[in-house]
């Protein structure tokens, strides 16, 4: 097309609407996105409504099944040892005395009501208010701020959950609070309540807690008392007056309060009940009085404690009360060993066998673990001697001065596992050192310097200077955190001591300062050098069985924690503590493949001084050993001291009586001529019985001068056998010439006689001629004789002979001796 030809011509469109109807279309656009919107969100909110109906209802069909009999009364737990026999059943707390609803003083429901649910009676199975509120509350205070749970709530899930806070146990917990409600009147939930709730030192149910606090029925309590009781079950160990009873006051005046807030109490009421001591009429009680309601059994009280302390930490149970989980029907498999639970427990119980008046004292304890060596499972423990679980700490699993127990793991363990070191490797002694970077000054136990040592024969005996030169040599040379860290991977962690501010001296080297280890953790790091090298958390729950039927499995760590050569390598020179001259030689147990260590915590100087004590005063004494079997850890030692107190430590004559103890026990439980510890391929024999880590630069430079000594020593061997063969030679040759000599001489004679033999005539002219006087005969023979004797003198004898020739072989041997 020719371009001036052209005209744009405008495309039909629409026509451009008034300033008006744009406004009333804006409109219109905007309320059709809000009904879409709005649409959506109806849509949206059916699915989710459907999708949360079918997840209810799923999760709902899993619940625990509804059983009167769990919502009535508690099932007691029941505990089973390693072969599944029933040991025990764990009774919570005293015989429980039910109260009826109607039976129940008004001032009583009344305080309950108004901590726990006010509208109890006025909304169905979930108060919705109450939640609203909460969820508001949490919003803007935290979660956690405010609960909304209803009294039939909290039955139900005492009855028949756990306390996981998952979406799945809310579901359930709203499906069967909705079921109880539906089979239950309200009065009778609340009977069940009062009945079920636990109220600390092992009571449960409101009338049994009035009499065990104030030693009175309901209806004789006080307006504070009420209140008191009321709030008590949300943290009862925490409000618990025996514990703390400014924490339990105010949790008093805290129900008192919401009382009146409910209008269930007026002004004068509450004025008068703040201003009530609470503790007026609580039944006085020793700690002995309150222990009286635990389980029977005490042998196994100290085991129970590290099952409770297991439970607690297991995300089963975490956030429920531990009497609920004990309360709940459960079935906890155990590692334990009945039998040699029972014999721990009562040894230490045996009064006769602490003959020492010391250990009368009531500060004198004794604690010990055993675990299996392979495993680490828990196989018995004793928390002390009479061991209550209220009355007493478990010492065994109380911290303690570990003293030079320390050494395998902050010296010469670290020294073989980073350094390479041999068996035999040489460390000079002294009399007296003093620590680098410090002004103090150690000693040997013994006094004494014994110059040059092995590793093996100063750990035996458990020399303190050659420790502590380890010590330095291995943060020298492998690095300041070895010891530090060759430890922790044992279990002995040092990073929070001090708030992870620590740092590591040759004081933890001997088992003071910061080395503070409980029995248990001792076990646990010694069955590590009986294992191979691989660290297993000691552990004394199996699996638990719900009554429901859901098994709950228990894992504990396990982990390599060193190499295998540094293990049998420390193992093989832990067997020298028992042998002569060893740390524990009074207990040799011949038969018995068992390795171990001794150690020993003085009192400070400053301690020493204030108490008046004796320079050898010790405060913890230890045994820790192992077999391929067992791994059994003893502490002696005191709690307290005393001013003069020939009873407040342990002295030298005392200081043996772990060592008595362990090996009474593992005499009796272990295999005789069993098995023994497995050495390694990384691990190689040298000559007497040393060990060297296989191809390291240690056993490499050893192997270099063994080799030069053998090269050494087939040299001189030579040079003595060639100088053998030289003088036999020469002798040979020597004796060859007088022999030759000597036939040479015999042939001249014979010829001389035949020359020179005379005719008749002549001799017997010569003998008449020339026949001696008898005086020249005489001087003749004297002559002949001298001469004889003279020949005789010259030519030694055979003895002379080789006397003369003995000198020459000494400087021989000499010589190769200086060679070699």
């Amino acid at each position: 097309m020719d371009q001036n030809n052209y005209k744009r011509t405008s495309r039909p469109g629409r026509k451009k609407p008034a300033a008006g109807d744009k406004k009333s279309n804006d409109k219109m656009s905007r309320s059709s996105l809000i009904k879409r919107i709005l649409l959506w969100a109806v849509l949206i909110g059916l699915v989710m409504l459907v999708l949360g109906s079918f997840l209810f209802a799923y999760y709902a069909s899993k619940a625990p099944a509804f059983s009167e009999e769990k919502l009535k009364d508690p099932i007691p737990a029941r505990v089973y040892d390693k072969d599944d026999n029933l040991v025990t059943t764990l009774y919570q707390g005293q015989k429980r005395e039910l109260i009826e609803i109607e039976n129940t003083p008004e001032q009583m429901t009344d305080a309950v009501l108004a901590i726990e649910d006010d509208r109890f009676y006025e909304h169905g199975a979930i108060d919705f208010i109450r939640l609203g509120g909460a969820v508001l509350s949490n919003l803007s205070d935290g979660f956690g701020s405010e609960g909304a749970s209803t009294i039939t709530q909290q039955v139900v899930k005492r009855a028949f959950l756990t306390a996981d806070k998952t979406v799945e146990r809310k579901a359930q917990e709203a499906y069967l609070a909705y079921r109880l409600e539906q089979e239950y009147s309200k009065d009778e939930i609340l009977e069940m309540y009062l009945n079920k709730i636990y109220y600390s030192d092992g009571i449960y149910g409101i009338r049994t807690a009035s009499n065990y606090y104030f030693d009175k029925e309901l209806d004789e309590l006080n307006l504070a008392e009420s209140a008191y009781l009321a709030g008590l079950p949300q943290l009862p160990n925490r409000y618990n007056l025996y514990i703390d009873p400014e924490q339990g006051t105010k949790r008093a005046h805290t129900v008192l309060y919401q009382m009146l807030n409910h209008d269930r109490i007026t002004q004068e009421q509450y004025d008068e009940a703040v201003n009530t001591d609470i503790t007026a009429n609580l039944v006085e009680r020793t700690e002995e009085e309150r222990a009286d309601i635990e389980p029977e059994d005490p042998e196994y009280a100290s085991y129970i404690n590290v099952i409770k302390q297991e439970l607690q930490k297991n995300e089963k149970f975490e956030g429920m009360e531990l009497s609920e989980a004990l309360a709940s029907g459960l079935d906890i498999y155990t590692n334990m060993d009945a039998d040699i639970q029972r014999q721990l427990q009562g040894m230490a119980d045996n009064e006769d066998y602490y003959y020492n008046p010391k250990f009368q004292s009531e500060h004198f304890n004794i604690a010990s673990s055993i675990l299996d060596t392979e495993t680490g499972n828990l196989v018995a423990i004793t928390g002390g001697r009479n061991y209550r679980e209220v009355v007493n700490h478990n010492q065994a699993l109380t911290p303690k001065n570990a003293g030079s127990t320390m050494k395998p793991f902050l010296a010469y363990g670290p020294a073989i596992e980073n350094m390479e070191w041999r068996t035999d490797h040489k460390i000079e002694d002294e009399y007296e050192y003093s620590p680098k970077g410090h002004d103090n000054t150690i000693y040997n136990y013994d006094m004494q310097d014994h110059g040059e040592v092995t590793m093996r024969d100063a750990l035996r005996q458990s020399f303190n200077i050659p420790a502590v030169k380890t010590f330095e040599t291995v943060k020298e040379e492998a690095g300041d955190d070895a010891p530090e860290e060759f430890a922790e991977e044992t279990g002995l962690d040092y990073s929070e001591k001090e708030d992870g501010n620590y740092s590591l001296s040759f004081n933890d080297v001997l088992g003071g300062s910061q080395s503070t280890f409980s029995p248990l953790q001792m076990a646990e790091a010694y069955s590590t050098l009986g294992n191979g090298g691989t660290y297993n958390e000691a552990q004394s729950i199996r699996y638990v069985k719900t009554d429901e039927g859901e098994t709950i499995e228990f894992e504990s760590e396990s982990h390599q924690a060193m190499e295998d050569y540094t293990a049998y390598m420390l193992t093989d020179m832990l067997k020298g503590t028992f042998e002569t001259y060893g740390s524990a030689d009074y207990i040799q147990m011949d038969g018995l493949n068992i390795a171990g260590k001794t150690g020993t915590t003085s009192y400070s100087r400053s301690v020493r001084e204030e108490y008046n004590l004796p320079d050898n005063a010790a405060k913890d004494a230890w045994m820790v050993g192992y077999t391929p079997e067992y791994t059994m850890s003893v502490w002696t030692g005191f709690t307290a001291t005393e001013e003069n107190g020939d009873t407040s430590f342990v002295g030298q004559d005392e200081q043996i009586t772990p060592q008595w103890f362990f090996r009474d026990i593992m005499q009796s439980i272990s295999t005789y001529n069993g098995q023994d510890f497995q050495q390694p391929d990384s691990v190689v024999d040298i000559s007497g019985g040393e060990l060297a880590v296989r191809g390291s630069e240690d056993l490499q430079s050893y192997q270099d001068r063994q080799k030069e000594q053998q090269r050494a020593e087939k040299e001189r061997r030579e040079r003595q056998e060639q100088q053998a063969e030289e003088r036999a030679r020469r002798e040979a040759e020597q004796k060859s010439e007088e022999e030759t000599e000597e036939e040479e001489t015999t042939e001249e004679s014979t010829e001389e006689e035949t020359t020179e033999e005379p005719t008749e005539e002549e001799s017997t002219e010569e003998e008449t001629t020339e026949e001696p006087t008898e005086e020249e005969t005489t001087e003749e023979e004297t002559t002949e004789e001298e001469t004889t004797e003279e020949e005789t003198t010259e030519e030694p004898t055979e003895e002379e002979a080789t006397e003369e020739s003995a000198p020459q072989e000494e400087s021989t041997e000499e010589s190769g001796d200086n060679a070699a």
